[in-house]
This record gives structure tokens, sequence and C-alpha cells, in this order.
């Protein structure tokens, strides 16, 4: 059975770049061990990733994920099962939005999603305009 967790945070530190491509690289190296897709933005010191995949590696990386020192106030906004996935296509599965041409292919993308009219989907795709509404 396939979830997705979409969860938001504070980062602990100011992250600089080359932290968030350390940390992009990692989580996307672990995630594509477990065969789970989503994406990972960091704004303003904060995070928002969407994880989703088979449901126990799903719960086992955000188990890992609440734990992690690098943040604090972890907030689990969607916890759902799921019949596809929502970002399977986007961008190798993670990407980091930092420039307005990334928010703008991301935007586009989400639009094309919003197509499918998926009451889960649509939650999800909320959730990631909500959190980038201000880059662009």
């Amino acid at each position: 059975m396939l979830k997705t967790i979409c969860y938001i945070s504070d980062s602990n530190e100011s992250e600089s770049l080359e932290n968030i491509k350390r940390i992009y690289a990692k989580a996307k190296q672990n995630n594509l061990k477990r065969n789970i897709t989503g994406i990972l933005i960091y704004q303003n010191g904060n995070f928002l990733q969407v994880l989703e995949g088979d449901e126990e590696h799903v719960d086992t990386t955000y188990e890992k994920i609440k734990f992690d020192s690098r943040h604090k106030n972890i907030i689990k906004v969607i916890n759902n099962k799921i019949e596809q996935r929502i970002f399977e296509d986007y961008n190798f599965g993670f990407s980091i939005v930092k420039s307005s041409s990334e928010f703008n292919q991301l935007n586009e993308y989400l639009k094309w999603l919003k197509q499918a009219d998926n009451k889960i989907a649509n939650k999800v795709i909320s959730m990631v305009e909500n959190f980038i509404s201000v880059i662009g």
C-alpha cells in the first residue's frame, strides 16, 4: 500500500546553500534506496517535505526525520494512504526550490497535477503552493 506524509519544520540553524545541498543529497540517496519519491523545499529557515512510497518505508523515514537534530517544531500536515504517487515524475523525485525559474517549473508541474482532480493530490498541491507562494 502506498502512503504520503507531508510535514513542515523549522531549521535548527541558519542553513547555508552548501548545507542545504548536503541535506538534499543525503535525502535523495536514502529515499532512492527505499523507492520514496516526493519533494523537499527549504525557504526562510523552514522545510516542507512530501514523502510518498511504500507505507512502511515512508513511516520509517518520517520517524528518522523526527529525531534529526537539524529540525525542530515538526508538524505532520498530511498522513494518508494513496493510490498513486503525485511527485513520481518530478525532477527525479526531490528538489530544492531556490530560484524563480525552479519555482516556475514546480508551479507548472503542480498545475499539470491539478488536472487529475484527486482530493489527496490537491491537498498536497495546496500545501506546497502555500509554502512556496512567497518565492515567486
